[in-house]
């Protein structure tokens, strides 16, 4: 079955982690980098738990998993050595509704981490529903060389501006057309002012040749190629 990927924000959640080796620290890698609150529950961790104990990263409680650890807990993830703990743990998740990922244990999973691709605030995941960890490697591999870093320098730049934009223009066409121009100059390298985008807004009242429906960019210098991969079809961008 193909899972539906739902992105969400981790930061401050509150996410438990049954085992402390160095699968499970794998999984805490994963959640720090999206500023999770995460608490690890187990009598032994490995190295890097325990650094990330000592710089106050995650909470670290050296005991076994009892059911009162899962009170609160937005998220689990259950690393244990043990099978049988980790068939536990998601049994109680799944009596209490809490999303719970099973390392290596593909039906005891409500949710699976994808393989992941970041820049900035640009994040590509690539999952095929626990069948193949492998594969979602290697795909996230071959993805990798055509995200390059100025993705996530976009996306901050573009974040930037957008309610601005929406704010100020409520014509849809002049909007994708801003848009459009705006993401061109910064892939292109371009920093963008508050004076520029006045100038955008100015740029398409002047421009007669966007008309509704078209998906054609305007400005050959100033445009992103619709025709090529970095079509962009949504108009609120």
């Amino acid at each position: 079955m193909a899972y539906f990927p739902l992105y969400i924000n981790m930061e401050r959640k509150h996410c438990v982690v049954v085992g402390g080796g160095v699968v499970a620290a794998g999984k805490v890698g994963q959640l720090l980098d999206f500023k999770a609150a995460i608490t690890v529950i187990a009598p032994k961790v490995c190295s890097q738990m325990a650094q990330w104990e000592n710089t106050g990263e995650i909470t670290l409680v050296q005991r076994e998993f009892c059911e009162s650890d899962l009170e609160g807990a937005a998220v689990v993830v259950a690393a244990s050595s043990q099978r049988e703990v980790n068939r536990y743990v998601s049994e109680l998740c799944q009596m209490q509704k809490i999303p719970v990922n099973v390392v290596d244990d593909k039906e005891l999973c409500t949710f699976y981490f994808p393989a992941l691709i970041r820049r900035g605030e640009v994040v590509i995941s690539v999952s095929t529903g626990g069948s193949s960890p492998a594969l979602a490697a290697f795909i996230r591999r071959e993805l990798e060389a055509a995200a390059p870093d100025s993705y996530g320098r976009a996306a901050e730049i573009m974040g930037r501006y957008r309610e601005e934009v929406l704010r100020s223009v409520k014509d849809r066409e002049r909007r994708k057309q801003i848009f459009h121009t705006m993401l061109a100059d910064v892939l292109a390298g371009e920093d963008i002012t508050e004076k520029e985008v006045a100038d955008y807004f100015a740029d398409t009242e002047k421009n007669q040749n966007w008309h509704k429906g078209e998906s054609s960019c305007t400005g050959a210098d100033r445009s992103v190629d619709c025709g090529g991969e970095k079509k962009i079809s949504d108009d609120r961008m």
